[in-house]
This record gives C-alpha cells, structure tokens and sequence, in this order.
C-alpha cells in the first residue's frame, strides 16, 4: 500500500475549534498576567503624564515638567500605592513650602545663616525619614529637599519665594490628580485585591513550615531562610495593608482584622519554632525518646493543617481547617495523657521527664495560637455584621522602626552634605551649582530609608547618564522643528516608552526612573521653549555630578551605619531583650515580637544571594532571643501572680536580673552567671512542688508551667548562636574587611 497516497486519502483531522480558543484564551490570559501589565503600567503612567503636562501648558504653569515629573514619580503598580504615595508626596510639599517662607522671613539675603538653618531642617526630615522607614517616610523626605527648593533658588531674590512655593504646590498637586484620575479609571488595579493574595500567600506559607518541619523535611539552613522570609512577608502584608487604606473598599473597617492576623502569624511561628528547636537540639544529642513520643501528635497537627493534601488556599477553605483542629483540641488532653502514660511504661530520667513536660507545655501552647490564626483567616472573608465579637477587639499593629542611631546618623550625613557642598558653591561660583546641592539632598533623604543606598544612587546615576545624550538628541534635532502639542508627544514618547518599560523590571527600576526624571528635566518642555546649549551641558552635569557627591556622602559619612546594618541589628536585639527584663508597658509581648520580626526584616534586606556566618549567627541569635523572651514573659507574669515573699517569686526574679545583666552585657561571665540563676530557680521550683499539699489552689500548675519556661531559657541559653561569643569578632573583621 502506498503511504503518501494513505496520507493523502486520511487527511489529519483537525482540533475541535473549542480546543484551539481554550489555548489561545490561556496563552492571552498568562501574557496579560504577566508581559501585558507591564505594558498596561507604561500606557497608563505616560498618559497620565502627558495629560498633566497638556493641562500644565493650558494653564500656563511656570514649570509644567515639575507636573510631568510627579507622575514618573507616583507610578506604581497599583492604585493605593500610588494614592498613599501622592498623599504623602502633597503633605511633604506642603510642609517644606511652610518650612522654605519661614526660613526664608527669617534670613532674608543671608545665605550663611539659611544654610544653617536649612542643614538642620534637612538633617531632621532625613533622620525622620530613616526611622519611620514607611510610606511616611517620604513625606519626611519631601519636606526636607522641597525646602531646599523653595529657598536655594530664592536666596538672592526673597520676594520670589512666595510664588515659587505656590507654583510648587500646584504643578505637585496637578501631577497628583492626573495620576490618580488615569489610574482609578484605565485598567484599575486594586491594592485590596493584592492585599488578599498577600493574606493567603502569608497563611499557605506558615502552614507548609510547620507540616514540613513536623515532618522532618526541613533543614536547619532551610529554616533559617523561611524566617527570613516570613519576616519580609509579614513587613510586605503590613506596608500592602497601610496602601490599601487609601482605597474605597471595606479595608479601612478591617484594619483591626488584619492587624490581628498578623499579630497572630508572628507569635504561632515564635511558639512553633520554640517548640521544634526543643526537639531538634534533643535528636542531635541522640535523645530520640521525647521526639518520638511526639510523633503521634505532630501527626495530627499536620494532617488538621491540610485540606486536600496542601493547606488551605483561602479563608473559606480555612473553616475546614477551623473544625478540625476543634476537633483535635478536644481530643488533644487524651493525646497527652497516653503520651505520659507511654513516657512512663519506658526506662527515662529526670530531664527527659522535664524535656517531655515542656514539649507537651509549647505543644499545647502552640494549638491555642494555632487555633486563634485559623480563626481570625477563616473570618477575614466574612462581613463585620457577622463576625464574632472576639475578633473585633482593638489589636496593635506591626510597626516598623529603624534604630535610632542610624536615623540619627542619616540626618548628620544629610546635614554635613549640604552644608559641604554650599561651601564649595561659594567657592566655585558656578551659577548651575544650585541644581547640584539640590540633587544631592534629594537622594542623601531618599537613599535613607533604602537597605542598599549605593545601589539606588548608582542605577539612578546611570539612568541620568543615559538620558543626558538622548535628551539633547531630542530637544536640540527633533523639538526645534516641531510645532504643537502633538508633535512634541510624538518625539518625546519613543524614549520615555523604553525608560518606562524598564521601571517595571525590578532588577533595573532605577535606572527607568532615573531616566524619565533626568529626560523631562532637560526637555524642559514649557511653552515658550528655550534652546540653550551651554546651559544644557552645565545643568545635566550638575544633576549627575550632586548624584556622584550623594553616594560619595555615604562613602566617606558614617558608612557602616545604615539600613540593614549588621551590628546595629544584634544591637538592638539584645536591646530589645533587655527591655523585656526591666520594663513594665503595657503591651510587652506584641512590641517585642514585633520589633524582632522587623529587624530580621532589616536583615533579609541586606542579604544578597546566600547569607553569610556573620549574618546568619544574627538571624539564629534572633530566634533564640524570640524563644527567650516569650518565656521570659510568661514567667514574668506567673511571677506577679505570687505574693512579694514567696520563695518561687524570689528565685523567679533572681533569674530575671541575671538575664538582664547578660543582655545588657553578652560576655561570657554574665551568660555563666545567668545559667546558675535559672538553674537555681529550677531547682527551688521542684522543690517546692514536691510538697504539692502545702501549696494553694491552682499554685502547683503556675509552679509547674514556670518550671517548664526556666527550662526553655535554660536551653536557649545552651544555644549554640549564644553561648559562642565570637559573633562580635565576626562582625569587627567584617567592618574591616569592608574599609579595606
């Protein structure tokens, strides 16, 4: 038989056509998820800029570019984004407008004196800046450079000051409108919508961490990046909630929810981790009786965790979740009961006794704050109406704060940078030297609150870089020979589109912003255009050259003190330790736990690839200081429930004391010190509960569960992260390695 003729005669038959729509439906869907948002984010961002530049013109504005560059500046994914940003951006302008008049009224004409008095201002809104290291943060950076603004250009003319500050406000508000007009109403994306995808990202991710590490599938290497990565995402939840407030929606009335979720999630992975750190630091000293009486139950935890053999993927699906750790709840005291009753039926001693206490003591802990997560999640997608009462209490939320020493340190840098380079303005009487300092203070304020300031400085640089041939390109060959709006759109919009495009990577945002802001400064598109060579040249030298001198600033200005500083990181964790011993706030646990997580944050900024000893002696020292200060807590309030002469009490607050002296001093004597103290105090807390019938109702339990928290400290104190004391070396050859 001939096969060409066979092929002939039996024609392939052809896919159904609702097979070949379904794959190019999907193959359209998985580009417009992907590649088409991005080219959504650049239509929008350049319509919303060339709209506030045409009304700018029509309006007759001194400046319309200052318009057009607000947008480049307030273009972010989504609407709350950008709306929180603008907000923030019109409360900074104000504020340095107000503080630019007064400067101004009170040195008319004498330029030392303002300078003065503008270095100080300047070095105020930066370190503000640092610390509140949010969307606030920008606000501060705003009121700090808009100053600089108003008033440098006014030095030599005061009477001008008034209507620069107006012209200022209007061009920043009218970029603003524009901004938010194009994205509410073109292709809206909601932050509230991200928000919720945050909310099951965090949730799926935390429950997976606990399945895996139940069941033995975790590293120590791996947990380490999954607390750091649970940091970053619990910041990120926070940061995507205070975006989301600035939308209509039903976020505003669920702050309190959020807020309690998040809260949640921090304190169920301290308790869980606390819990696998006891039976792991058993398995690697070959003690396998406890871990393996804990299986049974570890068991079951993991499979109450799981719908469907992964977590749950939404709130909804949670309320399975929810009933079945009802369930466990209720059936969990029997577990514990044959776990004792097994312990007891095999050879152990009186430690293993004490190690099994404390694993049933955190396992239980750990199903109380299990429980209250899965709750508070499986009512997220419920109205207020119908929500328990419970769960509408007054939470705290997550707050995070830089330490003050490094905002300190970024409001001298920007100081002394303004100050250094007016000196060298006087003394080189370069009429462009203005837009120099400007520049300058500008990003010394911005870099700031960034993790990697040489890094932000260098790819803006290179995107200024880059714009300053194109931009001259442009005015000087192409907007000379044009005439009307239209034209000047078209021979400006071929560059702005591929510095657009490229904001949206990432890895190279900087370098995209940096040459849409460099572009439109240079264009200076007004409508009376000025073509001007030798002017052209100096300013874009000024802008590149007050760049150079900002990074150059962080070089020489105090350069190990800036975000994601190592040392100040394991500073301030011992500092937060401390505070746990000496203070008496109202709300300890949440700030404590909140500031830990917001420093490991800090960290897993700074962290490039795969983190270093140094770095990674930081993170596991922080997570020993999290297990250490929650049982610090709760002896503490066991203590206050005893009369002032109890003996328990007494030894209690001994220990206490000598955990403060090994914070607030980390050496070797006082963590030896600190082992006795909580050795001591174990040893009179079993004492006194061999004679349970001397001691009053309910006190036996509280002398019980205090027993099992001096075991957790003492544990923790045997940590390896703890009891080397050769971080500090680690970090002091770090810092020289880093000068060398």
């Amino acid at each position: 038989m001939n096969i060409a003729a066979e092929s002939e005669s039996t024609p392939a038959t052809p896919a159904p056509p609702a097979a070949w729509y379904r794959r190019a439906r999907v193959v359209a869907q998985d580009w417009i998820d992907t590649e088409g948002q991005r080219w959504i984010f650049v239509l929008k961002t350049l319509l919303a800029a060339f709209l506030a530049l045409w009304i700018a013109f029509r309006l007759g504005f001194d400046s319309p570019r200052s318009a057009m560059m607000t947008v480049f500046i307030v273009a972010l994914p989504s609407s709350g984004m950008a709306l929180e940003k603008s907000i923030y951006r019109l409360f900074g302008t104000l504020v340095g407008c107000a503080a630019a008049l007064t400067l101004i009224a009170l040195f008319p004409q004498q330029s030392v004196p303002l300078f003065i008095a503008l270095a100080a201002w300047v070095g105020l809104c930066t370190a503000g800046s640092a610390l509140m290291r949010n969307a606030r943060s920008y606000g501060f950076v705003l009121a700090g450079y808009t100053a600089c603004m108003i008033a440098v250009p006014a030095i030599d003319a005061p009477l001008t000051v008034f209507n620069l500050a107006v012209s200022r406000v209007t061009e920043i508000s009218l970029g603003i409108l524009c901004a938010a007009l194009v994205n509410d109403a073109l292709f809206p994306k909601h932050q509230s919508e991200q928000l919720v995808q945050a909310v099951r990202k965090l949730y799926r991710n935390f429950a997976q961490l606990c399945i895996d590490a139940m069941q033995g599938r975790l590293s120590p290497e791996q947990m380490e990046r999954l607390h750091l990565q649970f940091a970053t995402e619990v910041a990120a939840l926070e940061s995507g909630r205070a975006a989301a407030f600035f939308e209509a929606g039903d976020v505003r009335v669920r702050n309190q929810q959020l807020h309690a979720f998040n809260a949640a999630a921090m304190v169920s992975l301290t308790t869980f981790h606390t819990l696998h750190q006891l039976m792991q630091r058993l398995r690697d000293r070959g003690d396998m009786l406890v871990p393996d009486l804990m299986m049974p139950l570890y068991t079951a935890f993991s499979e109450a965790l799981l719908v469907s053999n992964i977590p749950a993927r939404t709130g909804i699906e949670a309320g399975i979740t929810h009933d079945k750790l009802i369930e466990l709840r209720l059936a969990l005291p029997q577990m514990i009961a044959d776990a004792r009753r097994n312990f007891s039926q095999l050879p152990h001693n009186d430690k293993q006794r004490l190690n099994l206490d404390t694993g049933l003591e955190l396992l239980q802990r750990f199903s109380d704050d299990l429980y209250r997560l899965v709750a508070i999640y499986h009512d997220l997608p419920k109205r207020l109406s119908d929500m328990p009462v419970k769960n509408q209490e007054k939470i705290l939320a997550y707050s995070a704060k830089t330490p003050p020493v490094i905002a300190m340190a970024a409001g001298l840098r920007s100081a002394a940078a303004l100050l250094l380079l007016s000196l060298a303005w006087y003394g080189l009487n370069w009429p462009s030297a203005g837009g120099a300092v400007i520049i300058m203070v500008v990003f010394c304020g911005l870099a700031a609150s960034s993790p990697d300031p040489s890094g932000l400085i260098r790819q803006t640089t290179l995107g200024f870089a880059i714009a300053t041939p194109f931009a001259f390109f442009c005015a000087f060959f192409m907007l000379n020979h044009v005439e009307g709006y239209g034209m000047l759109v078209l021979a400006m919009l071929p560059f702005l589109i591929v510095a657009t495009y490229l904001s949206t990577w990432r890895k190279v945002a900087g370098i995209g912003i940096g040459f849409n802001l460099m572009f439109a400064q240079m264009i200076a598109p007004e409508n009376m255009m000025r073509f001007n060579v030798s002017n052209f040249i100096n300013d874009s030298m000024a802008q590149i050259i007050g760049l150079v001198l900002a990074a150059l600033m962080f070089a020489l200005i105090l350069p190990e003190h800036k975000q994601g500083s190592r040392r100040h990181i394991a500073e301030s964790l011992w500092g937060e330790a401390l505070r746990l011993c000496l203070s008496d706030a109202v709300h300890l646990r949440h700030h404590f736990e909140s500031r830990v997580r917001d420093l490991l944050n800090q960290l897993s900024m700074g962290v490039r690839g795969t983190p270093d000893a140094a770095t990674r002696r930081i993170l596991n020292q922080a997570i020993v200081l999290l297990e250490l200060g929650h049982a610090i807590l709760d002896l503490r309030e066991l203590s206050a429930r005893l009369r002032a002469d109890h003996p328990a009490r007494i030894a209690k607050e001994k220990c206490i004391a000598s955990l403060a002296d090994y914070f607030r001093r980390p050496e070797m004597e006082q963590h030896a010190q600190a082992l006795i103290a909580t050795q001591d105090a174990g040893k009179m807390l079993r004492t006194l509960l061999l004679d349970k019938d001397r001691l009053k109702a309910g006190e036996a339990a509280q002398l019980q569960r205090a027993l099992t928290d001096l075991h957790m400290i003492n544990a923790s104190l045997l940590d390896s992260s703890l009891s080397d004391f050769s971080i500090e070396s680690e970090l002091q050859n770090g810092a020289n390695i880093h000068a060398a």
